[in-house]
């Protein structure tokens, strides 16, 4: 990962050098066609200009002097066909051009969304993290326009370039007075570009929190799986509420940036004025005195009035490209975001494996209080281990620290005997099959969803294996009602003929989920809480069979799953209070696990 300096403390020029380096290679080689045809509609637009200055004197000239008309003829042909030609090469490849816009577009926003999902987890709980995705996205797509946005500029600024060369050739041959005039006047217009510039960053920082804010209430909020709170709860005029306050935070930025920027667009306006009028009456008073033709009068003042919009169009250039400059490097800044957890590279060894908790504590960050405090917890190869306590008592985030989501604040996480640190990432994860209480289902068949696989490319014995974990966790009957089985695509999202499993169905589908990557240990957090305690019973049961020699850890509220387990660590205020069997747990006189069993185990009498 490369070092990205901080947005504040670098030029635009070595921001936009960074996103050169980092971004048009990346493009040029998913889209190879690109940039030829950016530079191939740049020489178009540098020679379209200079046929109608050259030509069109001579014409002008040839009319009031020998009105040759094979002469005429000829010059008109030039000038015709020559435009016609460069002109119809240019649409062609604008709108060559224009396909790519949306394919660049979604292809970096693929980029920032694979990016997304490789970030550590600890940052996708972060706020500056996730104002840097905003910023990201919309520095992307509505502010920079991307790739396709800045190699536009970055062309047009040097098409624009060779062409004020010419201008100025042809100006300083004639009047070379003009030249400092028009100077002058762009030199103004690039101050008031400026300061319009810095406007508009200004406005787009200040709204990035509010657009993340924004765009969750208006777009997150109408997906159909809230319908139901909202209706019951009568949540609609809350949630408008809260959508109009953060429109009013976007709409105050926007007003206060054409407050600022009218002033600015007034003078750029004025003085254009002013400069193409001077132009005119020095050029026209110069021809009446005879100092050159007609001809020439008509191409000076062409020239002049194309030189003072080259340079207004290249300090337009230049400040565009400052402003998206600025947009888009929050996409590098993003894509290089500092890792919150360091990674080593130590390979993971294959079976199973021993599990050791020293001295650890955890606060989340931004936080003081502590969420563990001194755990020290081992687990042995193959052994059973249930987690229990009350809400908040720290089970889960335990589980959150085994699977390297977070690092512990202080104390060590040991695999065989190895700060888990120290392992490559990648292969450390892969020890690991959880099932966290809050899992998610994604809108693809019932097979993708167990395999995370596609399902073309899944072969018979996948498929078998699928089959069975689909039997042994209590889904076959379920699936009966689904009308295309396990092919069946879940949610509605992208297909109206989708199924909406229940609660209890998504976490058996996400339990044969687990069971399917066939990880060394499994880790169960509230699986079956949407499951009757009949279904839980036969899902503990058949999980034990099918977990055969593997490690497991279990957290759930119905203590009836400790009776698989080996060991029972009882959890209160972030420690472990409580540690034995079931039997040894029951005979410790007022302990927390025997009056949480007995409170439960009333009810079942």
């Amino acid at each position: 990962m490369k070092k990205i300096e901080p947005r504040n403390q670098i030029s635009v020029l070595v921001k936009l050098k960074t996103i050169v380096r980092e971004m048009f290679p990346v493009a040029a080689k998913r889209f190879p066609f690109f940039f030829p045809l950016e530079a191939l509609k740049m020489l178009c637009d540098i020679l379209m200009p200079f046929i109608a200055l050259f030509v069109s004197p001579m014409i002008i000239d040839e009319l009031i002097g020998g009105r040759r008309l094979r002469t005429l003829f000829v010059y008109a042909f030039i000038l015709i066909l020559g435009e016609a030609l460069l002109s119809v090469i240019k649409e062609i490849v604008s709108n060559r051009l224009n396909m790519y816009q949306e394919r660049l577009s979604n292809f970096f926003y693929m980029r920032i969304s694979e990016h997304s999902m490789n970030l550590d987890f600890q940052l996708t709980e972060d706020k500056d993290a996730l104002d840097q995705l905003e910023k990201a996205n919309t520095g992307m797509d509505w502010y920079s326009g991307g790739v396709y946005g800045i190699a536009e500029q970055l062309f047009m600024f040097m098409g624009n370039a060779i062409k004020i060369g010419g201008f100025v050739t042809v100006i300083a041959l004639h009047t070379p007075i003009l030249i400092l005039v028009i100077l002058g006047g762009v030199l103004l217009n690039g101050l008031f570009y400026y300061k319009s510039n810095q406007v508009e960053v200004e406005a787009f920082s200040r709204s990035a929190h509010s657009n993340r804010m924004f765009e969750y209430f208006g777009w997150e909020l109408t997906d159909f799986r809230y319908g139901k709170d909202i209706r019951l709860y009568d949540a609609s005029d809350m949630l408008l509420n809260k959508w109009d306050g953060f429109a009013d935070r976007q709409m105050s930025v926007w007003m206060w940036r054409a407050g600022k920027q009218c002033k600015y667009s007034l003078g750029i306006v004025l003085i254009s004025v002013i400069i193409t009028a001077f132009n005119c009456f020095y050029a026209a008073l110069m021809a009446i005195k005879g100092v050159f033709s007609l001809g020439t009068f008509t191409q000076i003042v062409e020239a002049a009035g194309g030189l003072n919009n080259l340079l207004q169009g290249i300090i337009g250039n230049v400040t565009e490209l400052i402003k998206r400059s600025n947009y888009a490097y929050e996409y590098c800044i993003f894509m290089n975001y500092p890792i919150a957890l360091p990674k080593g590279n130590r390979e993971v060894a294959p079976g199973l494996h021993k599990i050791e908790f020293r001295n650890v504590c955890f606060s989340y960050p931004g936080s003081d209080s502590k969420v563990l405090s001194g755990v020290n917890l081992t687990i042995e190869k193959g052994e059973r281990v249930s987690l229990v306590g009350l809400n908040g008592a720290g089970k889960t985030t335990l589980v959150k620290l085994l699977c390297r989501l977070y690092d512990p604040t202080e104390g060590t996480i040991l695999l065989d005997g190895i700060d888990i640190r120290e392992y490559n990432y990648d292969e450390y994860i892969k020890v690991f099959s959880p099932v966290f209480q809050d899992f998610m289902l994604f809108a693809f068949s019932v097979n993708e969803n167990i395999a995370i696989k596609e399902g073309n490319e899944l072969d018979d014995l996948e498929k078998e294996r699928i089959v069975q974990l689909v039997r042994q966790t209590g889904l076959e009957d379920i699936l009966e009602k689904f009308p295309q089985g396990l092919e069946s695509i879940l949610f509605k999202y992208f297909d109206e003929n989708g199924v909406e499993p229940s609660g209890g169905e998504q976490q058996k589908i996400a339990l044969a989920r687990a069971l399917y990557k066939d990880a060394p240990v499994v880790i169960l957090d509230e699986p079956t809480s949407a499951l009757d305690p009949i279904a839980e019973y036969e899902i503990y049961k058949h999980f034990n069979e099918l977990i055969d020699k593997k490690t497991a850890l279990y957290i759930s509220h119905r203590l009836s799953s400790c009776r698989f387990c080996n060991h029972i660590a009882v959890f209160s205020d972030g420690r472990i209070a409580e540690y034995g069997t079931h039997d040894e747990l029951m005979k410790i006189a007022n302990g927390i696990y025997a009056k949480m069993f007995e409170a439960q185990a009333q009810y079942y009498r």
